[in-house]
């Protein structure tokens, strides 16, 4: 008699399981699904050299420091989360930013 190996079904299972309920937590707590989005875009798997340096408050360094390590578990650094900060800020107020350089010089962007 030939037994099959149950893995692969319960593998398929748990991950539609899994996948069906994170929806449905997305759906039901939406603070839930936007914090799984932040930490997708800010903190995911990447790092940044520091060849520049760049100094910010300590308060916020020892802030920024304490949430890389917390959620960032060894997969993303303070430059790679800083980065996605400062992109993500220049992206939503590129038409600002642009305007406040030209008056001042010529254009950025």
């Amino acid at each position: 008699m030939k037994t099959t190996n149950p893995a692969p079904f319960l593998e398929q299972l748990s991950g539609a399981v899994t996948t069906g309920l994170s929806k449905s937590l997305d759906e039901q707590a939406p603070v839930l699904a936007n914090a799984k989005k932040y930490q997708q875009q800010y903190l995911s798997e990447r790092f940044v050299p520091s060849y520049g340096r760049v100094i910010i408050a300590d308060d916020m360094y020892q802030l920024v420091t304490r949430l890389v390590a917390a959620v960032g578990k060894n997969k993303t650094s303070v430059g790679a989360y800083v980065t996605e900060i400062v992109r993500d800020h220049v992206k939503r107020n590129m038409e600002s930013i642009n305007a406040v350089y030209l008056l001042n010089t010529q254009p950025l962007f």
